[in-house]
């Protein structure tokens, strides 16, 4: 695929929320993407690349729309819970009473033209706009489509009282569920008193964890580790809390590998015969092979996509696809193996017709490649590799090029604590990484979700009072529709009270701001739309409120606007 068919792709695949919700009866509408959603039209399937080859696996959760928790639905991709504020330290002066406010606004429709939907897209060229134009005119024959989202507001505040004799200056932590490639959309806004802070950001480990493919692993002899396993429930959470560990690792440093030495092989400017069916070479492949003691050496790889090992004869041969001209990076890539431990024996290159690891593949005349090898530390080698994949990353969002949602630094470390904890130099590398590649962990690092806090310092007047506000976008629990569960159509919401919290409330109220827009489905927070009631006293004993509610019949016009 041309850079130009790449770049085009992209602006005509952003999907809305509200176009998948009704994917299954209306033809694609575009708009905004995230991932989670994205993969519901993937038919509850995912394409695991292993060494050995392709495996389907299960996408999402196991859950379905019943069977909940505590009367709750568990959804097959669940956002996580609202969080309550915390301070940083047990504070008995300090104590709050908290309103916290669900705000359907996002779900109002608005009417989106054609020619608004292209002309944010400024990194297109003009007659690539021209191009999108013309496509969303077939689409959408009106003008244009309207636009929801699943999303709300919520606005988390809490008056902060100072019941001693002296003012008090506290830290201030406010948690929240995020992904790294979300945080521009989830991280939440704090104020005081309505004026804006500054924040310090804090990011948690991976919340989730593993499962084998269809239940088992690739062998079959276990429960296995290929597949990511989302938190699915507010008791994920409660135990992922529990005893502030895992809060205390967020606050704490990140791991120090500067003293860790490796042996890096860097590999460039590859070149081999072009891809030709016709000739009998359909991907023209380069193959590293070398000896090594699996118990003492351990190889990360980097550009690398087919591999075979041999732990019994201790061997090892790692390749990738020569680039072909006309492909994106062609002659710009860089692959690394770094070696951890002993250094590998015996390297030999050669060149095949194909890729994967068959030994009776037919070798290819003509290819090489430029190695380089030299000794490092494994801080170095690794920065070596990402920063330029963070460098290259294009951040956008639906208005074109924007900043990253966390700076280098802050995604390094998430990258070596998720190595350390699942990759090849953890006690116990999870099946998903075997293969050693660390692009795997990279894009993994992103995208999986995991406890995020922003952190402020707030001083309280003594005897008085202060507001803090923690407002942000939150993102809806659901079913993929391809499941056809019972709760198709159906968003979940919810908060936990107390869960991982040492500020003291003495009294939380709930606001829903329905705007007219939804009908409830199940609910254990005591809302009424029919009697008005939209407020209500949340009881200090119950730790977890749900709200799950489907969009009201009439609610999105049936045509453009009128006038």
């Amino acid at each position: 695929m041309s850079e130009k068919s790449e770049r085009l792709l992209e602006a005509l695949s952003e999907l809305n929320d509200s176009t998948i919700d009704a994917a299954a009866e209306e033809p694609p509408a575009k708009g905004k993407v995230r991932w989670k959603r994205w993969a519901a039209l993937a038919a509850c399937l995912a394409v695991v690349v292993t060494g050995g080859g392709l495996l389907l696996t299960q996408l999402g959760g196991s859950g379905s729309g019943s069977g909940g928790h505590d009367g709750a639905s568990t959804f097959m991709s669940y956002a996580g819970p609202v969080f309550p504020l915390t301070l940083a330290e047990e504070n008995d002066g300090i104590t709050a009473a908290r309103e916290i406010t669900l705000d359907f606004s996002p779900w109002v429709p608005e009417w989106l033209s054609n020619e608004e939907m292209v002309s944010g897209r400024t990194w297109l060229t003009e007659e690539e706009q021209r191009d999108v134009l013309e496509q969303y005119d077939e689409w959408y024959p009106e003008g244009g489509r309207w636009q929801t989202s699943s999303d709300i507001l919520v606005t988390d505040s809490y008056t902060l009282t100072n019941s001693s004799g002296k003012d008090q200056t506290v830290t201030v932590l406010y948690p929240f569920a995020s992904s790294l490639s979300g945080l521009a959309q989830r991280t939440p806004a704090l104020t005081l008193d309505g004026a804006g802070l500054e924040t310090d950001l804090y990011i948690g480990a991976y919340s989730g964890g593993f499962e084998g493919a269809w239940g088992g692993s690739l062998s079959g002899e276990n429960e296995g580790s290929v597949n990511l396993d989302y938190a699915e429930s507010w008791e994920d959470y409660k135990a992922l809390l529990a005893g502030g560990t895992y809060l205390q690792n967020a606050l704490g440093e990140g791991p120090d590998v500067s003293g860790i030495p490796v042996t890096v092989y860097r590999f460039t400017d590859p070149y081999g015969p072009e891809a030709d069916d016709d000739a009998g070479v359909p991907n023209p492949t380069l193959r590293v092979g070398f000896d090594l003691d699996y118990d003492e050496t351990t190889v990360l790889g980097w550009g690398f996509h087919m591999g075979s090992y041999d732990r019994e004869n201790g061997t090892m041969i790692q390749g990738f696809s020569i680039p072909q001209p006309g492909e994106r990076g062609y002659g710009e890539e860089v692959y690394y193996l770094v070696v951890v431990g002993e250094d590998v024996q015996n390297m030999t290159i050669g060149g095949y017709v194909t890729g994967g690891a068959d030994p009776d593949t037919e070798p290819l005349e003509g290819c090489g490649v430029t190695v380089e090898r030299y000794e490092s530390d494994l801080d170095t080698a690794l920065r070596e590799i990402l920063e330029p994949y963070w460098a290259e990353r294009i951040w956008e969002d639906e208005y074109g090029p924007t900043e990253a949602p966390v700076d280098f630094e802050t995604y390094y470390r998430a990258f070596l604590e998720y190595l350390y904890a699942y990759g090849m130099l953890a006690p116990e590398a999870m099946e998903r990484y075997g293969s050693g590649w660390l692009e795997g962990i990279a894009g993994d690092v992103w995208s999986v979700d995991r406890v995020c806090w922003v952190s402020a310092q707030v001083t309280i007047p003594a005897g008085g009072s202060v507001t803090l506000t923690a407002s942000m976008a939150k993102e809806g629990s659901y079913d993929f529709y391809c499941a056809h569960t019972e709760n198709q159509g159906v968003y979940g919401y919810d908060l936990v009270t107390t869960l991982g919290s040492t500020l003291a409330c003495t009294a939380q109220t709930a606001v829903l701001a329905d705007r007219g827009q939804i009908e409830i489905v199940r609910q254990n927070f005591g809302f009424d739309l029919e009697a008005g009631i939209k407020t209500v006293t949340l009881d200090p004993e119950t730790e977890y409120y749900y709200l799950e509610v489907r969009r009201a019949e009439g609610t999105i016009p049936d045509g453009p606007p009128q006038g």
